[in-house]
């Protein structure tokens, strides 16, 4: 499973201290989230997001009552400003081929997390949990309709 290889990796992370800066390519290598989809694990059975690159520097992310994708109940962005590419508190401190990774910017409170692409249609979001206990969400592509 490609999961756990990709875990040790986000071990040694940076940290939002030492926030590497980012470019418009390394920022567009995050395309790759466009699109609907169906989330699963941790205490949900499913869950229903949208990504929409907006433009070289801002993707749209919101979260949906639904499979119909018709009602958002929250939206964030997820931005390239100066060199430093942001979701809520949250920044990134590494893009590594399929894997990114975010730590919370500095003075923000929580937790970090990894996104893994594992296809075209799948990617997997690992949030840090105190103690070690990783919660891990399954994500699949919802072809539009």
């Amino acid at each position: 499973m490609k999961v756990l290889p990709m875990l040790l990796l986000c071990v040694a992370s940076l940290g939002a201290q030492n926030t590497p800066s980012f470019t418009v390519a390394q920022f567009k290598s995050l395309a790759w989230l466009g699109g609907q989809w169906r989330g699963s694990g941790g205490s949900y059975p499913n869950f229903f997001e949208d990504y929409r690159v907006v433009d070289d520097s801002t993707i749209r992310m919101r979260t949906l009552k639904d499979s119909t994708f018709a009602v958002a109940s929250d939206s964030s962005l997820i931005t390239l400003r100066n060199g430093r590419i942001q979701n809520g508190g949250s920044v990134v401190t590494r893009i590594r081929g399929d894997t990114v990774r975010f730590e919370p910017a500095p003075g923000q409170r929580g937790n970090g997390y990894t996104w893994i692409r594992q296809s075209a249609n799948a990617w997997t979001a690992v949030l840090d949990a105190p103690g070690g206990a990783n919660v891990v969400y399954q994500m699949r592509r919802v072809p539009r309709k």
